[in-house]
């Protein structure tokens, strides 16, 4: 579990964009829906390679695929600090570090579901907390880092890091206990068993049962909504609060918090989710977040910005762990890699809505109000 939980720590690429959003901005002169275009594209390049590493993942070693994965994660972010326009940060930031984001999230959820029947969700809850712990530590990192000594500093320090919490790790990564001779805890305990908790080997087949699955759609469904949401806090939550004045490092610090308290909110899913149920839990945290939204409205200082990310940070870190523990339980774990790279793809979707949109919004809103006029898009 501690393997998967550094391969988890590498989405902080994908949490940690809007940290650069500004510096970015005013050095080539783009507006925020430009700039953080290049968030959403990283964001749907995620979502197709989370669907070919969550496929590999069910019938090869993981080990090769985090290897790739971690070359192109931490060479895509090391090229981005060395681009002079949008079509090499494009390039690099949303096609190569994209596609090497694929892995964060799907091998981790489904390799460790395959190790656990009983306590899955505690298992499932500290292997996921790497997914906040990454964006705490890079957010911290980037932000002392940019205000000394530039962004593309930033962008140098964040690709080796992250290349090495996937290179290393993953020599300790076993696909299933059955390839060491164990079986899964709670192995005899009772199961659903709907005919997915066996590989299928065949993927047409597979996606034919899924999109016909209830269960499946819906969840796909609520991937890519809370995505859209997730996503506009990532990409401009460090812009918002720069934009009230607060230094960078504590603007930064805030979306460091954001990967704490999920970290959190993730490891305490764990034990909630195994005394309620995966399904009750995921409606509760949806509605944490719902919450920290409204309250969002009506932030003007730092100190109520805290209060925003630990409520929404909570309810985001167990929405983000229930769901993948939802789909193993419904859905059985013989495929789960893939069940779980297809929902990864709503992800990528919703991330390249989520991500542009708030850019939008802030350019249209800004202009209408005549504080700002929209910098014109330069490639």
């Amino acid at each position: 579990m501690i393997a998967l939980t550094f391969v988890g720590m590498t989405s902080a690429a994908q949490l940690t964009f809007g940290i650069y959003v500004l510096d970015l901005a005013r050095e080539f002169g783009w507006n925020r829906t430009l700039t953080s275009s290049l968030a959403s594209f990283h964001n749907l390049f995620y979502g197709i390679s989370a669907i070919i590493t969550g496929i590999l993942a069910d019938r090869y070693n993981p080990k090769i695929t985090i290897w790739v994965a971690g070359l192109l994660l931490g060479g895509g972010l090391v090229l981005s600090g060395m681009a002079n326009n949008y079509r090499q940060l494009f390039l690099f930031f949303g096609v190569i570090a994209g596609l090497g984001t694929g892995c964060c999230y799907s091998i981790p959820s489904s390799v460790v579901q395959k190790w656990f029947i009983e306590k899955r969700g505690i298992a499932l809850g500290i292997s996921m907390c790497g997914i906040g712990l990454g964006a705490f530590i890079v957010s911290l990192l980037i932000g002392y880092l940019i205000p000394i000594y530039g962004w593309r500093t930033g962008f140098f320090a964040e690709g080796a890091l992250l290349f090495l919490f996937m290179f290393v790790p993953a020599f300790f990564i076993v696909r299933e206990p059955q390839q060491i001779g164990l079986l899964p805890l709670g192995m005899k305990s009772n199961h659903p068993d709907n005919g997915l908790n066996k590989s299928h080997p065949n993927l047409a087949l597979l996606i034919k049962k899924l999109i016909t699955n209830r269960t499946f759609l819906l969840l796909y469904t609520n991937m890519f909504f809370t995505t859209i949401a997730l996503l506009i806090v990532s990409a401009h939550i460090v812009p918002f609060a720069e934009d009230m004045g607060i230094p960078k490092l504590a603007a930064a610090s805030a979306m460091g918090l954001v990967g704490l308290f999920s970290g959190a909110g993730r490891l305490q899913a764990g034990f909630v989710c195994d005394r309620i149920s995966f399904k009750k839990s995921l409606i509760i945290f949806c509605s944490m977040c719902c919450i920290a939204f409204l309250y969002l409205i009506t932030v003007k200082n730092l100190w109520m910005l805290y209060i925003f990310v630990v409520i929404y940070s909570l309810g985001y870190g167990g929405k983000a762990m229930s769901l993948p523990g939802l789909a193993g339980y419904s859905l059985g774990t013989g495929s789960l890699g893939t069940i779980v790279g297809l929902i990864s793809s709503a992800f990528g979707l919703g991330g390249f809505t989520g991500s542009i949109l708030g850019g939008w919004i802030f350019d249209h809103t800004t202009a209408m109000s005549g504080l700002l006029s929209p910098a014109p898009y330069v490639t």
